[in-house]
Parts: C-alpha cells; structure tokens; sequence
C-alpha cells in the first residue's frame, strides 16, 4: 500500500474532532505524530538552559513547518540525555490540550514542548537517523512496503541504546495489524528475538502483537515466550509491576494455544496473589482440558493458599460445571 496515501488518510483521521464523551481508541503513536497540531523536525541541540528547555537548530522539518531555530522544553530525563552538538528528530507542538474545554487547543503559554502519545512512556525525542526519518517523513513520496515499513521498525527496536525509539517502534508494531499479517519470516526471526530480550512491559506488548501473524511465523516461539513468561515468575508476583499482565496474557496465549502438558504449569498460577492472573489460569485449563480444570480448582479450593477474590471465582466455577 502506497505510504503516503495511507499517511494522508491518517492526518485526516486524526485532525477530525472527536464526539460524544467516549474515550478515543488507543492508536499507533507514529499516526498521533501526524496531528495538525504537531511538528516533526531533524535539529541539532545548540544549547541546553534552565528550566528543561533545549535549544535546537532545525535542519529538516519532516512534517510541518515552525521556527528555524526553537526552544523546546523537556522533560528532566530528557533534558539530561541530550548532547549539546548532537542531532535528534524532535516531535513538538506549541500548542496543548485545553484545560477547561474538551477537544479544544490552546497555545502553550510555556513555549514548544516535546509531544507525549497515550500508550508510551516517553516523550517524542529519538537519534537521528535513516530508519526514523523514513517512518517520521510522510509527505515525501516514499513508498514504503509492508515488510519494508517493519523492518525499520525492527530495526529501531533493535538499538537498545536508544530506549525512546525502541519503545515507540515495539508499540507501533503491537497497533498495526496491517504490519503484523504481513511479516516476512526474516522479520519474524527478528521480532522473535526482541522478544526474549524485552523487558516485561515491552514483551507483553511484542506478543500481543504476534497475534496477527501468520501460523507459520508464529511456530514455535510465541507459545515457547508464553511457557518461559508464566515459568519465570511464579506465583509471588510484584502487583505494582508489569509482571502480573504480562503473565495473565501468556496464560490466555495458552487457553488457545496451550496443550495437556502445559496442564501442571498453569495449575501453578491458580494460587497466584494476583487473582487475575488466578483467573487466567482457570480459564486457561478449561479450554484445554475441562475435567482437570475441575479437578486443579477443587484442589485449591481445599486450601488456604489462594486469594479471597480466587476462590469466589472457583466457587463460581465448581458450581456452574459440577452438573457437566
């Protein structure tokens, strides 16, 4: 598909305004760049002052157009990693959501600050350089396939010594279905091994991400990535992390892709202090083997390991199968 026929279609999208009070579905975050309020700039940092604010000379506006040297504000993490004399792709916008007025804009009495999409961590600064000026350049002509658009991604997610830019293209690659059905097997090679490396939150977002991809690109690593995430961290999990998600969502991988030997490892998590994780277990034993999915909840039911919310659960359980 052209890219710039689809990049178009993504600034119009975006640029619409919203009704209803309904929250807006998450988005990919390269397509949130292209809002008519933003700006997307290769600069080369010249100064950095009080406040968090960087001063940058523009030597390429990628998407829109604004001063040819700006003054951004940062955020301290930002503002401690950047290199005076070093070039970035800054995404900016004078502009912020208005306070009081739903939908409405406002310019920012503070000057140009860095944007922030739903969904990443970080705000939109990245290294310059080829794979994400391609991606951050949408009225440039370029046409960019499918395997070609991702293997840049993979590309950036590849670099761990630029987390921003690794992050923005894991989290884009999680959004696009269009990417995901499409994947080359040599992408899939790659994606396969970001995601043994990824930390919690990043791999949680990389196998809901395989989701789409062709069986063929699937086998055997996603349901080997399910087995390791629900194995690794066993039952006394951190509920202030990502732990607890990412392990609930190997265990629903499991529910459709998981077989009888899997059976004694998600048992395991019914005893989980997470009771969502606990609940992702027992569904998950019940797709593959409703009998001992009955017999593994009696048995913690015996018990005095399992969370309060677990066993309301299980007590739901029993009594709805008991008659089967």
């Amino acid at each position: 598909m052209r890219l710039n026929l689809v990049r178009a279609l993504i600034i119009m999208t975006t640029a619409l305004p919203m009704s209803g009070h309904a929250a807006r579905p998450l988005g990919p975050p390269i397509a949130e760049f292209f809002r008519t309020e933003n700006q997307i700039a290769c600069a080369a940092v010249l100064e950095k002052s009080g406040g968090n604010k960087v001063e940058a000379r523009v030597t390429d506006y990628l998407y829109g157009t604004d001063d040819e040297t700006v003054t951004i504000m940062v955020d301290e993490s930002v503002f401690a990693d950047v290199r005076v004399g070093a070039e970035y792709v800054f995404v900016f916008s004078r502009l912020r959501k208005n306070r009081l007025v739903r939908d409405e804009w406002e310019v920012n009495p503070d000057g140009p600050s860095l944007v922030k999409v739903r969904g990443l961590d970080t705000p939109a600064i990245y290294e310059n350089n080829a794979a994400i000026t391609a991606l951050l350049a949408p009225n440039r002509g370029t046409e960019l396939s499918a395997v070609s658009e991702t293997s840049m991604l993979l590309e950036l997610a590849e670099n761990e010594n630029d987390t921003r830019a690794r992050e923005l293209a894991i989290f884009e690659l999680y959004l696009r279905n269009d990417l995901q059905s499409a994947v080359s097997a040599d992408n899939a090679r790659r994606y396969a091994t970001i995601t043994a490396g990824a930390d919690p939150r990043l791999k949680n977002f990389l196998l809901q991400g395989a989701r789409m991809f062709p069986q063929q690109r699937r086998t055997p690593w996603v349901k080997r990535e399910y087995r390791n995430a629900i194995a690794n961290y066993g039952i006394d999990l951190d509920l202030n992390s990502d732990v607890p998600l990412l392990v609930k969502n190997a265990l629903l991988g499991l529910r459709h892709e998981g077989t009888p030997d899997d059976l004694e490892l998600i048992s395991k998590h019914l005893y989980s202090n997470a009771p969502g994780v606990a609940k992702a277990a027992l569904s998950a034993l019940d797709a593959i083997d409703p009998q001992q999915a009955m017999t593994h909840a009696q048995q913690a039911m015996q018990t005095d390991k399992i969370h309060l919310v677990t066993r309301r659960a299980l007590t739901i359980y029993i009594e709805q199968h008991s008659g089967a």
